[in-house]
Parts: structure tokens; C-alpha cells; sequence
């Protein structure tokens, strides 16, 4: 869930001798990373690279970008290498270079040796997941250097108190909500059916629904649902209310009026939804790839089913293809559905969970996401990597 770029530039603009920090790219996630928190004395200003990646559609040429001189002080990048003379910080999800598909050796020579570079202060990864894998692999590439120049840096998240959530409702309705851009990616199918199989069998159930079916993708292939069955699907049924996009205000003003968040992705690189959510008091029920089980503690703020997962932490199906993806797909379907199907039971069982678990989501998140100590933790980083005195 990301927010226009242009409200979030804020900090500190306009101070006289504020140190000038610069973005690249400004879009989904700086707001959680930099230019959203409020450091006193730091002014965040966008900066302007050389348009390569329009003209030779390569993920290496958007991440390694050619920068226009600019009057900052540093950097702060988003999965981006900059070829500049600055210095700079760099965060990231998942991965490090983030370089997708073919890439040629002399590419991932100059990721690396950016990366190494004395203009490389701190590698902050979004998750203590991203952080291990990539010291591993730096390690094992024999770059010691850039492995120790790797730390944890989550960022901040701001929820509003207006939308804090209350008191659930008591009339016996469980209300569950499922956000995504790309929905079945994110495990609906069999949630859903797991959720009709409850409906079927006399469980009060509302389902709201906020994102937009979409057929192929890296994690289905040629296995993705249809959308045109699902979109109809979703009309007949009437416990389900659809919206294909909403803006991301109204999405949490949706998101607090609900009991539960679902969740149970077949890949993700974090989850925003669930922390977002989480911050609202809505627990999630989600799987347990990449960094979900650092949101989410099990039976205690929400509720996660263990998929198979492979290299990297990430659902096994992510690597294979053909038959033995189908296979794959079958076997985490089976698990997702079960696992909404427990989850959702044991809340029947012991309504009093709903409560335990919102309270102590709220408290998990706010102690990873809370903006005021990332503010402080991020100002640290700044000037430890820089040699700046008090």
C-alpha cells in the first residue's frame, strides 16, 4: 500500500544547513524507509537519473541508474546501485543486487563493486530474514565487506488514531478481509473455498475483498485461475462484498471495521497489508514465507500456515515448473485451506482469541514500526555510516 510520493517529502524542507538527503525513484516503500520520517535537520529531495532503463528494458539498468549531478549531501536508495560520486545508503527487501532475469557477468561485477565501494555506508534490509540471506551469500561470494556493511533497518509506519481499532461487534458475525493488487497470488482460492465450506456449514461469516484477479504471474504460471470465473464467483456470492481497487485511506478505513486480515500468500517479500493491519489491531492469517513469521506469532497475534518452503525460505513452488509446479500448488492449496479452516474454527470456538490476538498484533507491530524509534534509529545509522558528531 503505498502513498503519492509528493505528500511524504516533508521532512525538514526548507531548513537553513538541513544536511540534503537524495531519492531515487520515489515510490512503493521509501515511505517506510526514509523520506516519511521525521528527522530533524534532514531534508529529502528527489534526484533525477539518466532514463537507460527506458530505452534497454533490463532490471540491471533501472537499479544500477546513472544520476544527474545533484546538491545532496547522501543517498538513500530503494533496491537502486547508483553510479554517482555520492555516498549512500541503500535498503532492500529480498535481495542484493536486485537484478532479475539474465544477467551478464560484467553487470553483476559493478553491482558488486558499488556495493564494496567506500560510497556504499550501510545495506539495510526490511527483515531479519533478508539480512541473513544476504550476509550468507555475500560471504559465500567472498565479499566480507559488503556482508558486514549489511543491517536491519524495518522503517516506520504511520497509522492514523482515528482508525484505531475498537470493540469488536457482537452480533456472532466473523468479518474477514482480504487486500491485494494481484489476488491469487496471495493463497485466495483455497481460502476462499475454506471460507464457503464454514459458510455452508453455519458459521456468520462476512468477506470483504479489495484487489483485482489477475491470470499468469511468476508464482501460478500457467496454473493462475481464471479471473472471469472469479470475478462472477465473488457476484453470486452474497457474504461477499468486491471492490477491484480502492484508495489506500478507504482501504484501512475498510480494514479496522474487520476481525481478521487473511493472508496466506504463496510468496511475498514482507507484507505491508499485514502490518498495516496489524497496527489496526486486525490480525492476519498468513503463511509462513520470507519475513510473514516475523509479523505474526503464531496462536499469539494471528495465526500462520507452514507451507513448503525451498531455497531461500520461499514456497517451493516458486522454483519448480510444469507438472511438479501443479503438484506443488495442490499440496499448499490443501494446507491453505485447512489452515483458514482451523483458524477460523478455533475463533467459533474461543471468540475471546479475536481480542487477544488484535491487542497483541497492535503490540507486536508498533514495536517494530513505531516511526518515532525508527526515526531515531535511521538518524543512528546516518551518522554512524557518515562520521557525523552530535
Amino acid at each position: 500500500m503505498s502513498y503519492k510520493a509528493s505528500k511524504l517529502i516533508t521532512s525538514s524542507v526548507g531548513e537553513s544547513g538541513a544536511i540534503k538527503v537524495g531519492i531515487i525513484f520515489p515510490g512503493y516503500g521509501y515511505e517506510r524507509v526514509s523520506y516519511a520520517l521525521p528527522i530533524q535537520g534532514f531534508e529529502f529531495r528527489q534526484v533525477r537519473s539518466f532514463p537507460i532503463h527506458r530505452i534497454f528494458k533490463s532490471n540491471f539498468y533501472k537499479n544500477t541508474p546513472i544520476l544527474f549531478p545533484s546538491n545532496v549531501d547522501f543517498l538513500h536508495t530503494w533496491n537502486a546501485l547508483p553510479i554517482s560520486n555520492d555516498s549512500f545508503f541503500i535498503s532492500f527487501e529480498n535481495e542484493i543486487p536486485r537484478y532479475f532475469g539474465h544477467v551478464e557477468n560484467w553487470q553483476k561485477s559493478i553491482g558488486f563493486s558499488i556495493l564494496k565501494s567506500g560510497r556504499c555506508k550501510g545495506i539495510l534490509a526490511l527483515s531479519n530474514v533478508a539480512a541473513e540471506l544476504a550476509i550468507e551469500e555475500m560471504t559465500n561470494y567472498g565479499y566480507p565487506e559488503i556482508a558486514s556493511k549489511i543491517h536491519v533497518f524495518r522503517g516506520g509506519v504511520a497509522i492514523s488514531n482515528e482508525l484505531f481499532k475498537v470493540e469488536p461487534i457482537s452480533d456472532g458475525v466473523i468479518r474477514v478481509i482480504f487486500v491485494a493488487g494481484d489476488i491469487f497470488p496471495k493463497g485466495f482460492v483455497p481460502a476462499f473455498y475454506a471460507l464457503e465450506h464454514l459458510v455452508k456449514s453455519g458459521v456468520k461469516i462476512e468477506l470483504m475483498v479489495i484487489g483485482m484477479f489477475k491470470g499468469g504471474g511468476y508464482a501460478l504460471k500457467e496454473y493462475s485461475p481464471n479471473p472471469d470465473e472469479w470475478n462472477n464467483k465473488l457476484k453470486d456470492a452474497s457474504w461477499v462484498t468486491h471492490y477491484k481497487k480502492l484508495p489506500n485511506k478507504k482501504v484501512l478505513e475498510h480494514m479496522v471495521k474487520h476481525d481478521l486480515l487473511i493472508s496466506p500468500s504463496y510468496d511475498e517479500t514482507l507484507g505491508w497489508g499485514i502490518i498495516e493491519a496489524g497496527l489496526l489491531g486486525v490480525p492476519a492469517v498468513t503463511s509462513n514465507v520470507f519475513a510473514l513469521q516475523e509479523l505474526v506469532t503464531h496462536n499469539v497475534s494471528g495465526y500462520i500456515i507452514n507451507l513448503k518452503l525451498g531455497k531461500q525460505r520461499r514456497w517451493q513452488g516458486i522454483w519448480e515448473s510444469g507438472n511438479t509446479l501443479n503438484q506443488e500448488i495442490e499440496a499448499a492449496n490443501k494446507l491453505i485451506y485447512d489452515g483458514v479452516l482451523t483458524a477460523i474454527s478455533r475463533v467459533v470456538d474461543q471468540p475471546e482469541l479475536l481480542m487477544q490476538w488484535s491487542v497483541n498484533s497492535r503490540l507486536h507491530l508498533n514495536s517494530l514500526y513505531n516511526v518515532d524509534r525508527a526515526s531515531k534509529q535511521l538518524l543512528s545509522i546516518y551518522r554512524k555510516g557518515l562520521n557525523i558528531n552530535d
